[in-house]
Order: C-alpha cells, then sequence, then structure tokens
C-alpha cells in the first residue's frame, strides 16, 4: 500500500501541495481542514445565487474556488471553476450554467473523502 494520503483517481495534486507545504502532511492537512471549513458556506452562497441567476455573484464563489482548490491540490475542481469563471467573464452565462452541477458533485465528493483519507494517512492526531 501506498504512503499517499491520495489515490491518483482522486483528482488531487498531492505531490504539488506536498512541495509547497514543506513535504509535511501536518500542514497539508491544515490547509484541507480549513478548504472544507468554507465547503459549506460555498455551497449555499453557489446555489443561492445560481437559483437567483445571478451570475456576477455566482462567479465570485466560483473564482474563490480556484484559489482555494488550487490549494488543497484539487485539481479537478480548479479545472471546472476557472472553465465557469471563464464563460461567465465572457458573459456566456448559459454556457457556464452547464458546469454548476459538476461543481456541486465535485465539492460534495471532496467533502466525504478528504476526511476520510486525512483519517487513513494521519490518523486522530489532533
Amino acid at each position: 500500500m501506498s504512503d499517499r494520503m491520495f489515490n491518483d483517481n482522486d483528482g488531487m495534486d498531492e505531490d504539488s501541495c506536498l512541495q509547497l507545504y514543506d513535504n509535511s502532511y501536518e500542514f497539508y492537512k491544515l490547509v484541507l481542514e480549513t478548504f472544507l471549513k468554507d465547503v459549506d458556506k460555498t455551497l449555499a452562497g453557489m446555489k443561492e445565487h445560481f437559483d437567483s441567476g445571478d451570475a456576477e455573484n455566482y462567479r465570485i464563489f466560483v473564482h474563490g474556488l480556484k484559489g482555494a482548490g488550487g490549494s488543497a491540490g484539487a485539481r479537478d475542481l480548479v479545472e471546472l471553476a476557472t472553465k465557469s469563471n471563464a464563460l461567465i467573464k465572457e458573459g456566456k452565462w448559459d454556457e457556464a450554467k452547464e458546469y454548476h452541477e459538476p461543481i456541486i458533485a465535485e465539492l460534495e465528493r471532496l467533502r466525504r473523502i478528504i476526511p476520510e483519507r486525512i483519517q487513513a494517512k494521519l490518523g486522530d492526531q489532533s
């Protein structure tokens, strides 16, 4: 069994994050936990602005996912958010809407797997 936190198909860029965080899984864990703390607020804000058709405020949340997701190494999430953000900036709200459900699904998947992976890698060290 590998000593890595994430599996290849998890959509996480663990190696880049570890390089940024001095190969410290403890620090990476803190980054991941901080990311998770914001997920519920992000999901609620995205859903509210999507449902009301408020593209600009929706874009603020999507743009934020690029940075937060990047810090956490959430490669797949960053890719989706980047595409959605660019379309909204171009005034292509109808095209950007197609990314809403995949982004929501990815956030919910990450909310589920990140704690599992932290537990498997680091256990109860808090």
